[in-house]
């Protein structure tokens, strides 16, 4: 299950769930409300460079082939780069603090693909976003 748009947004979160399990669905709910909330407060906020979150979620029928966070396709058409996060098969005891510590990561990744690259990150205004989902959750 994919639920992340075509159109580039400076922040944005995807999810891919290899199955629902009774040990993954904390972690479903928690990614689909932080989706909602990274919607909401990206309003308006611009960058030159697009990152789009995207959240492995293991289940049943498919587990990441990775641990942790990895930079993945930079799309030139619209500016966006992919950072993927391999989430563990069972969510902590609160799983959106633990999805917005992935998040960050997914930006320090940016970062250093950046730099790498010698291109502006940018990021202030990302940490920001990231600051305020802190305050802004269930």
């Amino acid at each position: 299950m994919s639920a992340s748009g075509d159109s580039a947004r400076v922040v944005s979160i995807g999810i891919l769930v290899g199955g629902r399990t009774p040990a993954n669905r904390a972690w479903v709910t928690a990614l689909h409300q932080l989706m909602l909330d990274v919607a909401t407060l990206r309003e308006g906020a611009v960058a030159d460079v697009n990152v789009n979150g995207e959240f492995h979620v293991p289940g049943n029928h498919l587990v990441p082939d990775f641990e942790g966070v990895r930079t993945g396709a930079f799309r030139r058409a619209d500016s966006l780069l992919k950072v993927q996060v391999a989430l563990p098969a069972s969510a902590q005891d609160d799983p959106r603090a633990a999805l917005l510590t992935s998040l960050s990561k997914s930006i320090d990744a940016f970062e250093a693909w950046a730099a790498k690259r010698r291109r502006d990150a940018g990021v202030s205004d990302l940490r920001q976003l990231i600051d305020r989902l802190h305050g802004s959750g269930p």
